[in-house]
């Protein structure tokens, strides 16, 4: 890449961050303008529409695995990102090029220019620019993840996805989605199309029902995935074998490489969807490349291990955190633990952190705070930890502090440190990492 390519790149990434999250119009309206004004690309690509409100970002990276280790060109779409924004629009796991990503923006931009400033969010950009590399380097199928719900979000411009997928729900943005989790449901179940079938995870009823109605009315096969589906056969702490036994996988053994226990079913989930794809004529499937794929697959800022016995995870709500503390014994193996914690403030962090000190999985606390629009005083957060538990909490102003305390604190007691409660936190310790 030349200079100017690479200047172009940071001026169309300053001004993305420059926009806001939300303008005039919901995301699918402005979505619609945008591409329709682009040639409506996403129209010449198979699509597959993520929603839900866990782990649906893992079930995208496993399931474009599982594709591209079949030979298919797959583009994914995820967000948010932890370090390099490019990491939202990846093809065959690679993210895009400066170049690429700064040609697409100039096109989105030009749409902007011609609806008028302030059109377009933060999050319409992104999803332009992944139309337009996507249809650009031919990709054979994309996996594309909402932003924030479904029915109303900016990916809802695909009107014909190849498949639907909806991962747990529960509740999270409820000032804007709504404060229960019917309501969240209905929103999340918003991206069901007609004829297309829907694959999702099946455990409360009332979310249950909520889908297969909105499948029924919209004459869709639904295909539920249930916790009885699979079956952990044995967790390393590193990796974990688990069995599936549904409609397709008749007590198939799989492995995956982390220790996260939530992962099984995320993984289970995109395993159902793969082969709803095969069903319905969509791909080829070869058995020891799903195999493969799946004990490949790793989604950065989820149970990773980022040094010896340091553990970043992405858990944001109290359904996250309940399924990280599922996964810490297995990786702990009786060593005293240290968790590193901040949140923003939209989030039900007082019903996070009793989680946390309830479980009596962790020995020491540090606290940190999150700068920015939502950040949550860490003070705030020191309080409610107080409040729940008598054990030591460290408060610290700053993430680079916060780890660096606990980093070392990990040193001293030869303990293991969990990092959670945001991605923005994840992310800024891997900039510190990196």
């Amino acid at each position: 890449m030349n200079i100017i390519d690479g200047k172009s790149y940071e001026k169309a990434i300053e001004y993305i961050n420059s926009l806001s999250q939300f303008v005039a119009g919901t995301g699918c309206e402005r979505a619609e303008k945008l591409l329709e004004r682009l040639g409506n690309p996403q129209d010449k690509l198979k699509v597959i529409h993520v929603a839900g409100s866990n782990g649906k970002g893992s079930v995208c990276a496993y399931l474009a695995g599982i594709l591209q280790e079949n030979g298919y060109k797959t583009g994914l779409f995820t967000s948010p990102h932890l370090i390099d924004e490019r990491e939202r629009i990846r093809i065959n796991g690679m993210m895009i090029t400066k170049e690429e990503f700064a040609e697409a923006y100039a096109r989105v931009k030009a749409v902007e220019d011609e609806l008028g400033k302030g059109s377009l969010a933060y999050f319409d950009y992104f999803l332009g620019i992944a139309f337009i590399v996507f249809l650009k380097q031919n990709v054979d199928i994309c996996v594309i993840e909402t932003g924030l719900g479904g029915r109303l979000d900016a990916t809802n411009a695909v009107k014909n996805p190849v498949l639907d997928i909806i991962a747990t729900i529960s509740l999270e943005h409820t000032a804007i989605l709504g404060d229960t989790i019917e309501k969240i449901a209905e929103e999340k179940s918003g991206i069901i199309k007609n004829n297309v079938p829907v694959v999702f995870i099946k455990d409360k009823k009332s979310v249950t029902d909520i889908i297969e109605k909105n499948a029924e009315d919209n004459n869709c096969e639904a295909y539920g995935v249930t916790q009885k589906d699979f079956q952990i056969i044995k967790n390393y702490g590193y990796c974990i074998d688990f069995s599936l036994n549904n409609m397709y996988y008749k007590n198939d053994c799989f492995t995956i490489t982390t220790g996260a226990v939530y992962q099984v079913q995320n993984c289970s989930l995109a395993l159902t969807a793969a082969e709803v794809l095969k069903k319905t004529g969509v791909v080829k499937l070869e058995s020891n490349a799903v195999h493969k794929a799946v004990k490949k697959g790793q989604w950065h800022g989820r149970m990773e291990q980022i040094a010896d016995n340091i553990y970043v995870d992405g858990a944001h709500n109290p359904e996250g955190i309940e399924a990280l503390i599922c996964s810490v014994s297995p990786i702990t193996c009786g060593r005293k633990t240290i968790l590193l914690f901040s949140v923003v403030n939209d989030k039900d962090y007082d019903r996070m952190i009793k989680s946390i000190c309830d479980s009596n999985m962790f020995d020491y606390f540090v606290i940190a705070g999150i700068q920015g629009k939502r950040c949550l005083d860490d003070s705030c957060i020191s309080d409610t930890f107080k409040k729940y538990t008598d054990k030591p909490v460290i408060d610290k102003i700053n993430i680079k502090d916060a780890y660096e305390s606990a980093a070392a604190l990990q040193r001293d007691i030869d303990g293991v440190l969990f990092c959670t409660g945001s991605l923005y936190l994840v992310g800024e310790i891997m900039s510190i990492i990196k």
